[in-house]
C-alpha cells in the first residue's frame, strides 16, 4: 500500500478528531464565602452567602469580576443565567446593577450602566434621561443600543429576580423572571476575549444590590480544523505522484 492510500484511509480519522472550541464555565453560589478567580472592587463583598454589589448607602460604586475561562480565546458565544434583588430602598431607590461581557483585562467597579467595553446589559432603576426608571438596558462599547422599559416586573420591589442573557454571533436575548425582554442584533458585532464583570451604583437615593446563583458559559471560536491540515498535505503528497509521473 502507498503513501498516498494510507493517507486516504487516515483522513476520516481526521475528522473525527478536529480540534473543537474552547468551553468555559462558572456557576458560583457564594455559599463558601469569597470564591476563588473573582475580584471585588469598592464596596462589594460576600454577604450572608450572597454577592452584595453596595449595602443601602449613598454615593456608592461596586463590582465584582470573573477570571477569564478561555485562555484569551476569542468568544462567539456566551451565556449568563443569575438571581438578583434589590431592597432596602431610600429616597426612592437607586441606581440599578449590571453585567458586562468585558474586554479581556477591562475589569472594575461599574454602574448599572455596565462598563464602556463589549456588551454591557444594565437593571436600571433610576431614571437619568433614560426611557424609565425601570427597565433593561444594552450598551456595546458603550453606545446605548437597547432601552427596554419593564411594565410587569418592578425590579426593586424587593423579591429575588431571575434572568437569563445569551448572546451567539452578536444577537444578545435577554429575559426577566422567564419572561423575554428583547433581542438585539449588535452591528458590526466581532468576536473578543472577554469576561463577566458586574456593576452596580447608587446616589443620593440608595438600596441594597445583591446577586447570587451565577451560572455563566462561554464558547469560543473554534481553532482551524485539522481536516484542513491533512488536506493540504493530501493535496502536496498528489501533485508529487502527477509531478513523478
Amino acid at each position: 500500500m502507498n503513501k498516498l492510500q494510507n493517507i486516504l484511509i487516515a483522513l476520516p480519522l481526521s475528522v473525527a478528531f478536529t480540534s473543537s472550541a474552547i468551553a468555559g464555565l462558572i456557576s458560583e453560589d457564594f455559599n463558601s464565602g469569597s470564591p476563588a478567580g473573582v475580584s471585588f472592587y469598592g464596596p462589594s463583598s460576600v454577604v450572608n452567602q450572597e454577592a452584595q454589589l453596595t449595602p443601602s448607602s449613598n454615593s456608592l460604586l461596586g463590582g465584582m469580576s470573573f477570571t477569564d475561562q478561555d485562555n484569551g480565546q476569542l468568544i462567539e458565544a456566551w451565556d449568563a443565567n443569575f438571581d438578583f434583588r434589590i431592597d432596602q430602598n431610600n429616597g426612592g431607590g437607586a441606581d440599578g446593577i449590571s453585567l458586562t461581557f468585558s474586554r479581556l483585562g477591562d475589569v472594575g467597579p461599574a454602574s448599572e450602566e455596565g462598563l464602556f467595553s463589549g456588551l454591557a446589559i444594565g437593571f436600571d432603576t433610576w431614571k437619568n434621561g433614560e426611557v424609565s426608571g425601570n427597565h433593561i438596558s444594552l450598551r456595546y462599547d458603550g453606545v446605548s443600543l437597547v432601552e427596554q422599559h419593564i411594565s410587569t416586573t418592578i425590579l426593586e420591589n424587593g423579591a429575588v429576580h431571575n434572568t437569563s442573557i445569551s448572546m451567539i454571533d452578536g444577537l444578545v436575548s435577554v429575559s426577566l423572571d422567564g419572561a423575554s425582554i428583547f433581542t438585539h442584533d449588535v452591528a458590526n458585532w466581532a468576536a473578543y476575549s472577554g469576561q463577566f464583570n458586574f456593576g452596580a451604583r447608587t446616589g443620593g437615593a440608595r438600596s441594597r444590590q445583591v446577586v447570587d446563583n451565577f451560572i455563566g458559559s462561554t464558547v469560543a471560536v473554534p481553532e482551524p480544523s485539522m481536516v484542513a491540515v491533512f488536506g493540504l498535505a493530501l493535496f502536496g503528497l498528489a501533485r508529487r505522484k502527477i509531478v513523478k509521473k
